[in-house]
């Protein structure tokens, strides 16, 4: 999403998150890659998923940051009753760290390690330690969403 372009339907949290980026936010986010490649640890990082058998480069943007699911017809879902973890199906070789799958916690998959321990929801946050493929885990400081509409 660009500056000025109209904005999808947003929860009202994050319709207050826009309406306070600048002109140089705006200029930040459209410079952030969409993916990265550590070729020396042999990783990917996305923000949320990759679909098997589509190279990063050529992977729908929107997949990239929303998609927590493979259907069965090998699709991308962002609903995760909506298929499988698209990690459980990812064939490698690169391992990819990924996060946006809270509601699903850790996940440990062959070529795939899901990061995403609800810290905004007061559980933990979640690092991967690199080469050694390390987890570690700090509790949250503190509920700084609540998705049950009470205040944090």
């Amino acid at each position: 999403m660009e500056k000025g372009e109209p904005t999808p339907q947003l929860r009202p949290q994050h319709r207050e998150v826009v309406d306070t980026l600048e002109d140089d936010d705006w200029a930040y986010l459209a410079a952030l890659p969409d993916w990265l490649e550590l070729p020396a640890f042999d990783v990917l990082v996305v923000h949320a998923g990759l679909v098997p058998g589509v190279a990063p480069a050529v992977q729908s943007p929107n997949d990239l940051i929303n998609m927590r699911s493979i259907r069965p017809d090998g699709s991308a879902s962002k609903r995760i009753e909506d298929g499988v973890p698209w990690a459980s199906v990812w064939p490698g070789p690169q391992h990819v760290l990924f996060g946006h799958d809270a509601v699903r916690g850790l996940q440990r998959h062959p070529f795939a390690t899901g990061l995403d321990t609800g810290c905004v929801y007061g559980k933990a946050l979640t690092a991967m330690l690199l080469p050694e493929m390390e987890l570690v885990s700090v509790p949250a400081e503190r509920v700084w969403f609540d998705p049950h509409g009470e205040d944090a």
